[in-house]
């Protein structure tokens, strides 16, 4: 089968070690691997180095007393207009490869594919991990094109030969949308690489003493980048109640960085606990593994009502016991104490749930081997292949 791989947006990059990169480069090598021919076009670009598509968002000085809503209008005009041009690349690239489908990863206002394909007559399967007008607003702010772009995501969802989502919560969102029912809608959690499968930790004691571990202490998780809805300071409340408690044996690993980082820095000295927290910043993704394999325990303190969040999966590939936001995302893959402990967005829930595992080892190891074991078995980019190219028969 030939496949062209469409992703308009400008500022996603295939090769970016993100979300959005990862997924794409994932997707992209299982249908590889299941034999298909896969031609990419990505407006992002698909190396680092490479200059994609982009647009210019630069804010000058005088344009701050602009209004926030016209500041976002003018940014949804310029991404229409690389919709347009990515449209017509589409529809080269079509025209020259003649592909039996084509996957587009769909992004906020930009619904050009489905209108090509649309009039070519050509299955048009969509990816659509989030709800792209509410998640503008929430993230940028809104535009006097939003009814566009809800318009947009119900053309794409209504017109799409198949729709993939990453969470029931989406699917659930898309239906209302679509014109056509819910049948074409498949849920397709996110998923883990063979790499994550065959990773084997090199000896830890190096490692530990770089980032200040002693081989004694137990050690709690975070990987990701940080940002406000992440909720790494409930991390930080929970070590200031165990030290309270006189339970000092443990650190905090909260690996990646962000623009909150330096509050939290601050918060930790507040609290008393910066000896027990260690933040590493940014590392080496090649290193991301090598310390998720240091913690004990994998925590994801908080995350939205629809997406599939990505580390839960890693976290259980390397056995890890898992403390995750109870939401329907997570519920779809993980059963509470049977997979992890999936709790409420509040301190004492965390609280609660570290002090489980830590007075409860048993239960913890057999949570993270019996959770791996269906990582394992389910949740692999090869699955996920196997689903989208079983929809198309």
């Amino acid at each position: 089968m030939k496949i062209i791989y469409y992703s308009p947006h400008p500022h996603i990059n295939m090769a970016a070690p993100s979300g959005p990169g990862t997924h794409i480069r994932e997707v992209v090598h299982a249908l590889r691997e299941a034999g298909c021919e896969v031609i990419t076009l990505i407006a992002g670009g698909e190396e680092l180095s490479t200059q994609g598509s982009s647009i210019a968002y630069k804010k000058r000085s005088w344009k701050k007393w602009i209004p926030q809503v016209l500041w976002q209008t003018i940014k949804d005009v310029q991404l229409r207009r690389m919709d347009r041009a990515m449209a017509q690349r589409l529809q080269a690239c079509i025209a020259q490869h003649q592909p039996d489908l084509v996957y587009e990863r769909a992004a906020y206002l930009m619904g050009g594919g489905i209108r090509i394909t649309s009039a070519l007559g050509i299955p048009h399967f969509i990816e659509v991990n989030a709800p792209y007008p509410e998640e503008k607003i929430k993230m940028e702010g809104k535009s006097w094109l939003h009814a566009m772009a809800e318009q947009v995501e119900r053309e794409m969802v209504s017109k799409a030969t198949a729709v993939f989502t990453v969470s029931s919560a989406m699917h659930q969102y898309l239906a209302l949308r679509s014109s056509k029912g819910s049948d074409h809608i498949h849920v397709v959690p996110n998923a883990v690489g063979q790499d994550w499968l065959t990773f084997v930790p090199r000896d830890s004691h190096q490692l530990r003493q770089q980032w200040g571990l002693p081989m004694d202490h137990t050690v709690i998780g975070f990987v990701g980048s940080i940002f406000p809805y992440h909720g790494v300071d409930r991390m930080l409340q929970a070590a200031a109640h165990f030290v309270r408690n006189g339970q000092t044996d443990f650190r905090m690993l909260v690996v990646g960085d962000g623009e909150i980082v330096p509050q939290l820095k601050a918060m930790a000295a507040d609290l008393g606990v910066a000896d027990h927290v260690v933040f590493t910043g940014n590392v080496p993704h090649a290193q991301v593994k090598e310390l998720i394999a240091l913690m004990n325990v994998c925590v994801m303190p908080r995350s939205n009502w629809y997406g599939s969040p990505v580390k839960i999966f890693e976290y259980g590939a390397l056995g890890k016991c898992i403390i995750g936001p109870d939401v329907v995302p997570v519920r779809d893959v993980m059963q509470d104490q049977q997979d992890g402990l999936l709790i409420a967005d509040t301190d004492d829930a965390l609280v609660g749930a570290i002090d489980h595992v830590l007075r409860h080892p048993e239960h913890a190891a057999a949570m993270a081997s019996h959770f791996q074991s269906r990582v394992r078995a389910q949740f692999t980019w090869n699955n996920v292949a196997q689903t989208i190219l079983n929809s198309k028969r």
